[in-house]
């Protein structure tokens, strides 16, 4: 979840249908905050404790380079940039670990073998991607989906 410049994740107790643009209020009293591969998160919240406020939302990514990204690493964690002119390397398609370079430096991009998009091609030219500032014992980016390719 993102509220303006800054972003958690929250980990609910049970599957939930919320979607992209979806804007929640969540109570996390009597949750545990706590880190999961070193990302900061809020865990095991009671599906109950959300409540949908409204939908069709968009948050405004943060320009940024990678090397802002890894020197702000954690006040951005969990956030959305949006990085120009990145090559991604590393294999023919976005599933597994990728190498993202934009000149300013490099940084790990995940993408899980599960994730609708997992399949597409690796893009053979510098791109735009918006990404979200994530953590998995190691600084890294996550995809939401494959119009964060342009």
């Amino acid at each position: 979840l993102q509220d303006g410049t800054a972003g958690i994740v929250v980990r609910f107790d049970a599957a939930h249908t919320f979607n992209l643009g979806d804007e929640l209020e969540v109570s996390i009293s009597d949750v545990k905050l706590s880190e999961f591969n070193k990302l900061l998160q809020v865990n095991d919240v009671p599906l109950t404790n959300a409540i949908l406020k409204s939908t069709g939302n968009t948050l405004t990514p943060r320009i940024a380079t990678i090397a802002e990204i890894i020197t702000n690493f954690n006040a951005w964690e969990s956030t959305l940039v949006k990085i120009s002119n990145v090559s991604i390397t590393g294999g023919a398609t976005l599933s597994g670990n990728r190498t993202l370079n934009d000149g300013s430096g490099t940084i790990p991009m995940f993408t899980n073998a599960t994730a609708t998009f997992s399949s597409l091609a690796t893009p053979a030219n510098p791109v735009t991607l918006t990404a979200i500032v994530s953590d998995y014992n190691a600084k890294q980016l996550l995809m939401r989906n494959a119009n964060d390719i342009q």
